[in-house]
């Protein structure tokens, strides 16, 4: 008699009992899911991270609002915390990475942005020791080539017109020094009437852009375009002379103190 009182009690439950328990059930578990995933719950939690500069948690939470209750009010807010997350990460990078192309970026993408002081004052911290990095190595290698880019890069160099200068008389040496390099015929002397200064007429018949380069007293460099002729004054002295025309280069030196002339051409030997 016992063993049938107690089955009786364990199922002997009405239909609509049963449905008011799924019911309620059902309600609980709405009701914890909005606790933990309704707009104002997921807003609320993305604020709590955001203020805690947890930005990858806050926009875990943010997206998760927008991806869920995409028609509420929430969202709009939403978006707007999700947008400063994208200045306030971009901003991070900035101002602890080296590499300028994260402010460059942040001044370009936010030029009204909070930080936006701070991006200048970094670029031009950034542009400067870029510069000066780029100053020794070209100091250490010191190359005509190298010199020419960092100009290119910092055309604005305090010390641009000295940096011209050795990159003339880099490009002297460097073509002397070549193996390649022909032999190129003696200046025609005018006259030798004392003066502290010497004067060159150069004439061009190479039938190619011609560069001649002076290293010695004085540093000078001329371009002279296809039949063109040009007069250099250069203080007397030692000077070492390289000549660049249609792809080939000539060096010679010369003891100058006076007026000459030098006409350029090119010829071809055949054997």
């Amino acid at each position: 008699m016992l063993s049938i009182i107690s089955l009786c009690l364990i199922s002997c439950v009405s239909q609509s009992e049963h449905d008011k328990i799924l019911i309620e059930n059902d309600s609980l578990k709405k009701e914890i899911y909005e606790i933990k995933f309704g707009a104002p719950a997921l807003l609320a939690d993305g604020k709590k991270f955001y203020e805690a500069n947890d930005f990858d948690q806050a926009r875990l939470k943010f997206q998760l609002l927008i991806d869920k209750h995409p028609k509420l009010s929430h969202t709009v807010e939403a978006k707007k915390y999700l947008a400063k997350i994208d200045e306030e990460e971009l901003w991070h990078k900035a101002k602890s990475s080296e590499d300028p192309q994260f402010v460059v970026r942040y001044i370009d993408t936010y030029p009204k942005g909070i930080y936006i002081l701070d991006a200048n004052a970094r670029r031009r911290d950034l542009f400067a020791l870029s510069m000066q990095k780029a100053y020794n190595d070209c100091i250490k290698i010191n190359t005509a080539l190298l010199w020419k880019n960092f100009l290119s890069i910092y055309p604005d160099h305090i010390e641009k017109d000295d940096i011209n200068t050795l990159i003339i008389q880099l490009e002297v040496d460097e073509i002397i020094q070549d193996k390649n390099t022909g032999e190129m015929p003696s200046f025609n002397q005018y006259n030798s009437t004392y003066s502290s200064s010497s004067s060159v007429e150069i004439k061009n018949d190479t039938g190619c852009e011609l560069v001649v380069r002076y290293s010695g007293p004085d540093v000078e460099k001329v371009i002279i375009p296809i039949g063109g002729k040009r007069t250099v004054n250069l203080s007397n002295g030692k000077y070492k002379i390289a000549a660049s025309a249609c792809g080939s280069n000539y060096a010679n030196s010369e003891n100058l103190h006076g007026d000459y002339g030098s006409t350029f051409y090119i010829t071809t030997t055949r054997y």
